[in-house]
């Protein structure tokens, strides 16, 4: 089993990437059966968790970013999930031989008879550069794979009006960047289609966009109405670059790294002060001070993984901190 550790660093050349956050759907614990929604399908709704069954909201608890499932009725309301259907956190995979992109879990949305829409923890990437995302997702297919599975274009809140949309909220700049947005489409355009075979494929894709080094938030809506239309999504990676190698990084050091001592000494081959900045596994600034010497009193910080910030005059640095 492979588990997404938040700012796992990579050094590849002169750059180390970072990842900043992300889920595999590794951390949550998978449950068995059907969700069955308890609220009013006639209005929109946040979804709770109900016990012994599948999870469709989780708290992170320091892994893997946490998500909040909502429903969102039909203009004409339908039965949505009160009947029992295959949605949240699953083990379950798409097929015997189509198993889960990283690890043994997933997130499934299906026969929702309504729109249904998971909110992702908010990510600061205030202080990350060239900041990334990537998501794996799959569109079910017929059980005669010859057949397209899904019905119209998703303009209408209605049934029979499929869609699914992916898209991350830039919550600095009050904007939008869509991932995957089949509105307008039918949602057989999307299905891996083999021409030699005429047969639609159930197969992964993936969805990738930069992102502006803002407050973000990942937001996936679906929409189905048919026991054979699911979404499944695995595999989130939020990823930037962090500490070039190069001589702008070479002016500060941090020691110890790792360090279980209250603190970390910062230091600089330019005499003056230095401005830190530190931030948590989900981009929140836990530290900002102005440091005159080399010693910071870190006491207050959890074990964990960080990014600190580091600006001297003209010159600034990221650099990854461990706490043990």
């Amino acid at each position: 089993m492979k588990k997404i550790t938040l700012l796992a660093a990579l050094f590849v050349g002169a750059v180390s990437f970072a990842q900043i956050a992300g889920t595999s759907f590794e951390e949550p614990e998978a449950f068995p059966g059907k969700y069955t929604d308890t609220g009013d399908p006639n209005v929109a709704h946040d979804l709770i968790n109900n016990s012994g069954e599948p999870l469709v909201n989780f708290t992170t608890t320091g892994g893997e970013m946490g998500f909040n499932a909502s429903y969102v009725p039909y203009d004409t309301p339908d039965v949505g999930l009160t009947d029992g259907d295959f949605v949240g956190v699953t083990d379950f995979t798409p097929s015997p031989t189509v198993v889960f992109t990283d690890g043994d879990k997933g997130y499934q949305m299906n026969d929702i008879d309504g729109n249904m829409i998971v909110e992702f923890d908010q990510v600061n990437l205030t202080a990350v550069p060239n900041p990334t995302i990537s998501l794996d997702f799959l569109l079910s297919i017929n059980s005669t794979p010859a057949n397209g599975n899904y019905e119209g274009d998703g303009t209408s809140n209605e049934s029979g009006s499929d869609r699914l949309r992916i898209y991350v909220r830039d919550i600095t700049n009050s904007t939008e960047i869509d991932l995957f947005n089949s509105t307008g489409s039918d949602l057989d355009d999307f299905v891996p289609f083999d021409s030699g075979s005429g047969e639609y494929q159930l197969q992964w894709q993936t969805a990738t966009e930069n992102l502006p080094s803002s407050l973000v938030q990942l937001v996936i809506e679906g929409r189905t109405n048919a026991s054979a239309e699911s979404f499944w999504f695995d595999n989130i990676v939020i990823d930037g670059t962090i500490g070039v190698n190069d001589r702008t990084a070479d002016q500060f050091s941090i020691y110890p790294n790792p360090t279980s001592k209250g603190f970390v000494n910062i230091t600089s081959k330019v005499a003056g002060a230095k401005s830190v900045a530190i931030f948590d596994v989900l981009g929140k600034q836990v530290v900002n001070t102005t440091l005159m010497g080399d010693r910071l009193d870190i006491s207050k910080l959890n074990s964990g993984v960080y990014i600190v910030k580091i600006e001297q005059g003209k010159t600034s640095t990221t650099k990854k901190l461990v706490v043990k």
